[in-house]
C-alpha cells in the first residue's frame, strides 16, 4: 500500500511505486546516471509521473527497473 510505501522514504531505505508496483530502489541510488537526488525524491512516493516524464517507452530504464520489483502496490 502506499502508507507502507511512504515509510521507506530515505536515501538509506527508499521504496517509490511506479505504475501500479513498488520497488525498492535503495541500491539504485548512487548507480543513477542523472544522479542520486533524481532518486532520492521519488522514495516514499509514487514515482510514476517523475519516472515515465523522464523514461516513458525506453526499455532499458523499464529493464533496470525491473530488477528492484517488491511486489504489486496495493490498494
Amino acid at each position: 500500500t502506499m502508507s507502507k510505501v511512504a515509510k521507506h522514504n530515505s536515501a538509506s531505505d527508499c521504496w517509490s511505486a511506479i505504475n501500479g508496483k513498488v520497488y525498492n530502489l535503495t541500491k539504485w541510488i548512487n548507480r543513477h546516471p542523472g544522479g542520486p537526488q533524481v532518486i532520492k525524491n521519488l522514495c516514499g512516493t509514487d514515482g510514476s509521473a517523475g519516472f515515465n516524464g523522464q523514461h516513458q517507452g525506453q526499455q532499458r530504464p523499464a529493464n533496470e527497473l525491473s530488477g528492484f520489483l517488491v511486489g504489486d502496490l496495493a490498494n
